[in-house]
């Protein structure tokens, strides 16, 4: 089996749902985010303010196609998707997109004191609402597979990725 990864804006469940789903079906999960801070030393609010959006996006590519080799769930950091490398290299795997209503997704960031968002600090809640807006529409097109998680407890959007990705992959194995 590939990896399955988790694609969404800020504030979707990617590393909830990621560790939940990893733990269901026997998998490991890499929250991209977790890992990026571990190899760059330093927070990435930090890493962002040092040497700027870019540089990290760089950093984000490379680790990218590391773990895209592995079997595994892999939760992406929220704009992953940004990167022409990164949208070719997601293009052919099993993409989720944890897709949730904007007012939901603000609320959740603004609520979340543990981590710290580089760009939720720097952009009021208008300028968030363009950046889901703008993003959701990469998120369509790379996501093999949709769910909406505005209303929905992490083990029902689990139990559904679970459903859908078996639905793929058997539609797949009979073509």
């Amino acid at each position: 089996m590939n990896p399955i990864v988790l694609i969404g804006f800020m504030g979707a469940g990617k590393t909830t749902v990621g560790k939940k789903l990893a733990s269901k079906l026997g998998k490991s999960m890499i929250d991209m985010d977790d890992q990026l801070v571990k190899r760059l030393g330093c927070p990435i609010d930090s890493y962002f303010a040092t040497f700027g959006e870019s540089a990290f996006r760089l950093h984000e590519a490379t680790l990218l196609k590391e773990v895209l080799q592995k079997d595994a769930i892999i939760a992406t950091g929220g704009g992953a998707i940004l990167s022409k490398e990164n949208q070719l290299l997601l293009k052919d795997q099993c993409t989720v997109y944890l897709k949730a209503e904007a007012d939901i997704l603000i609320e959740r960031i603004r609520q979340d004191q543990k981590n710290i968002r580089p760009l939720a600090l720097k952009n009021n809640d208008l300028e968030l609402k363009k950046m889901i807006v703008e993003r959701g529409n990469l998120y369509e097109q790379l996501a093999t597979i949709t769910i909406d998680t505005s209303q929905k407890i992490p083990e029902k959007i689990i139990t559904e990725i679970i459903k859908r990705v078996e639905y793929d992959e058997n539609r797949l194995s009979r073509s």
